[in-house]
């Protein structure tokens, strides 16, 4: 079972936004905005890139240095913990009332930073165990203010 936890890191500011686009093969599409935020992980590991409305959410762990570096991030597979660039990222939604997700193993994430901020652009898929099908995500996280008081673990748990 997928777990999607959200702990704002928006205290100072106003927060950023998120659009997500989830495409659910063959036919489905699950689409929403809300408010996004994001984290540095303890430990100089990198940054989580959150939001989540209702049922639906999506979380990103931004594996870089300390700073948040432009460029492109390949999606890593869950278990890779040696990589030190890349993303870990994972989708949930509720279609009919009934929780989904799916944890990407393909995909890039592309980051920019500008004046404080960073934006994000998530393109990747992974697999819905729950109902044996591919899933899509584009999501895009905008105006994600970069001073952050608050840290994370940003544990690997397999």
């Amino acid at each position: 079972m997928l777990v999607l936890t959200a702990a704002c890191g928006c205290r100072s500011g106003r927060p950023g936004r998120l659009h997500a686009r989830i495409v659910l093969q063959p036919h489905d599409t699950v689409e929403f905005t809300t408010d996004a935020s994001v984290q540095h992980c303890s430990g100089r590991r990198g940054f989580t890139i959150e939001g989540v409305a209702g049922g639906n959410g999506v979380l990103v762990w931004l594996r870089a240095s300390d700073s948040a570096t432009a460029g492109e991030y390949p999606v890593l597979t869950r278990g890779d913990t040696i990589a030190p660039r890349g993303v870990a990222a994972a989708v949930r939604f509720l279609v009919q009332n009934t929780d989904r997700g799916a944890i990407l193993d393909s995909g890039v994430v592309v980051v920019s930073a500008s004046g404080g901020l960073l934006e994000a652009q998530v393109h990747g898929s992974g697999l819905d165990a729950r109902a044996g099908q591919r899933v899509v995500l584009e999501a895009s996280f905008r105006g994600l203010p970069l001073v952050v008081a608050d840290t994370v673990t940003c544990r690997v748990q397999l």
